[in-house]
């Protein structure tokens, strides 16, 4: 299991690569929950935002000019959302979640 704190700096650091790529994120999953209240065990952080695969791709390079390990998993056709890219290490795991394909018309 990883160190909590080991997993917010990477997490920030993340979040730092996506403001480069015009990209804002927000908290969701377990840690979004203990906001609320609602604390249990989790061992990974969430993080929501809405965009593109294009751009999901763009991030992921630059995840990986920051030393990152990720990978794209680019949604299909019937696929809610429009694409989840894993980010892990010693930290553990930061997922980063794209709800753009979740609110179309």
């Amino acid at each position: 299991m990883s160190h909590p704190d080991d997993l917010l700096q990477a997490a920030e650091k993340i979040l730092a690569v996506q403001a480069r790529n015009h990209i804002e994120a927000v908290v969701i999953g377990t840690v979004a929950l203990s906001a609320h209240y609602y604390v249990r065990q989790t061992e990974d952080l969430d993080l929501g935002i809405n965009a593109d695969v294009p751009t999901l791709r763009a991030v992921v390079g630059s995840l990986h000019e920051a030393g990152f390990e990720a990978e794209l998993r680019e949604p299909d056709v019937e696929d809610p959302l429009g694409g989840v890219i894993d980010v892990s290490g010693g930290f553990g795991l930061v997922q980063i979640v794209s709800f753009s394909a979740a609110f179309r018309r």
